[in-house]
């Protein structure tokens, strides 16, 4: 059993079918304001009016705030909660994240700076989006998005133009309405507020983390048997969260898996979370099966495995973050259009994580202009199937094994055999390297997995900053190119 503080999908964190599945289990102890919270969000986006692939950015500054136990050793003032003085400091992701943000990779202002290959973020159509964006924003920003609007949880406009959206690329098995579902500032806030929903102070949530040992057959009879553990341990399981595609692995998971899902919570009773922020990151690869995204929204178990199968339980996540090439503007939504009792009850704490105004305006007009939708939407399939097969090139051509995806921002690369990296220690110690170096890349580490060496990669970057990354990499840990199988 892997214990984890959160899934982390954005990053969030679940297994395709042809991996192996540990059971990992994330207790919600209430956090800031009465909040379970669920996921940190360490996304950023960077807009800038000039067309250049290499916008300025402004200078790196230190923060001048210190550490959280910095400051805690020189404060004086009135008392604060508990929460703000008590349990440890930042954890590590926090921390890598600050020390790349202020010292970001550019060519121009910045060339010794970190450059980043391991934020989930997807700049492939950063210049394109921009364009867009501003446009839409000029044409359609009116005096009313100003105020509050015509709702609290998302404007009618939003609704209805992601539910109309969802209609027709995620199949739902039904029809979705404007009220099926509610949105949010990210899917990180939603997921939090989800779970504040969901769950009471101590229940757990079941997380799939990667290992990479083979393929575990009996993935059912897993789940059943960390179920039966976690109960003997007094632990409350009362959801499941799944990842598809799958961050870090990069896989989407076939139909009957997602029915054989549905099935067990159905017999366990608990909630189903599917996590689809990368839904439309799909793209074709020669190294892949190549197997089509599935909605958990487009499954009836009822009809297809014969079984009674409570839809209420169902609620799917999505986001603009990743297929829409805007982390920065922190749009997500909540679907679960058969528990509107939820969906009042996160209703009730909504204008916690209103959209704001442009973003709203900027992701609708988007959504309800089909033909540059679909025009937008296969680019960005293309440009990543061309960044995945180069980074996948780089890596085979010098030995390294790439695990075969077809979904996402990022390549699941295996560093170990060839660094002979054999522990936890070894691969931190790596990575620390790397980022010493200059380059920033995620280790296998942070999503739980047991076998050392696996590191994510994320490829949808300008071909620049990727290709100098890799050479870094390539200095650093002494990787040479393979000539004539030597």
């Amino acid at each position: 059993m892997t214990t984890s503080p959160s899934p982390s999908s954005h990053d969030s964190d679940s297994v395709p079918y042809s991996m192996q599945v540990p059971i990992g289990i994330s207790q919600l102890p209430a956090g800031p304001s009465g909040c379970n919270t669920l996921i940190g969000c360490f996304n950023h986006l960077s807009l800038n009016s000039s067309k250049s692939r290499f916008p300025t950015p402004p200078k790196p500054v230190a923060s001048p705030l210190g550490t959280r136990d910095e400051q805690r050793k020189i404060y004086h003032g009135p008392k604060l909660s508990d929460r703000a003085t008590g349990g440890p400091d930042a954890g590590p992701l926090i921390e890598r994240f600050s020390c790349l943000f202020k010292d970001q990779y550019h060519c121009k202002s910045n060339p010794k700076g970190i450059v980043s290959l391991g934020v989930a973020e997807n700049f492939l159509l950063q210049d394109e989006c921009l364009e867009y964006f501003k446009t839409a924003f000029a044409k359609n920003f009116l005096t009313s998005d100003l105020s509050y609007g015509d709702s609290l949880w998302g404007s009618r406009r939003i609704n209805r133009a992601l539910s109309s959206f969802l209609n027709d690329y995620f199949h739902p098995a039904e029809p979705l309405t404007s009220d099926s579902l509610i949105t949010g500032v990210g899917c990180s806030a939603v997921l939090d507020q989800l779970f504040y929903t969901l769950m009471d102070e101590g229940d757990s949530v079941l997380l799939i983390g990667p290992y990479y040992t083979g393929f575990d057959r009996d993935l059912i009879g897993h789940f059943e048997r960390k179920m039966d553990e976690l109960a003997a341990q007094g632990h409350r399981v009362r959801a499941v969260i799944v990842c598809n595609p799958h961050n870090p692995i990069g896989r989407t998971y076939p139909r009957e898996t997602l029915l054989a899902y549905a099935k067990f919570c159905e017999e366990r009773d608990l909630h189903l979370v599917s996590d689809e922020i990368y839904a439309m990151s799909v793209y074709d690869s020669p190294q892949s099966d190549n197997v089509p995204f599935t909605s958990m929204l487009s499954i009836d178990p009822e009809k297809e495995l014969g079984i009674a199968f409570d839809k209420a339980r169902l609620h799917v996540v999505y986001g603009m973050s990743k297929d829409f090439c805007a982390n920065g503007l922190r749009v997500g939504a909540l679907i679960s259009p058969h528990n509107p009792l939820l969906l009042r009850a996160m209703a009730n704490t909504s204008m916690l994580m209103k959209i704001s105004s442009p973003a709203d305006v900027i992701w609708s007009t988007l959504l309800e202009d089909r033909p540059t939708l679909n025009k937008f939407l296969a680019t960005n399939r293309a440009r990543l199937a061309e960044a995945a097969a180069h980074t996948r090139d780089f890596f085979e051509s010098r030995g390294i094994e790439v695990y075969p995806s077809n979904a996402g921002n990022f390549a699941w690369v295996n560093l170990g055999p060839i660094l002979g990296i054999e522990t936890a220690d070894e691969e931190k110690r790596i990575f620390q390297k790397l980022l010493d170096g200059g380059v920033y890349v995620a280790p296998g580490s942070g999503y739980h997995n047991p076998v050392p060496g696996w590191y994510r990669i994320t490829f949808s970057v300008a071909r620049e900053n990727l290709d100098v990354g890799l050479r870094k990499m390539e200095d650093i840990l002494g990787l040479r190119k393979i000539t004539n199988g030597k």
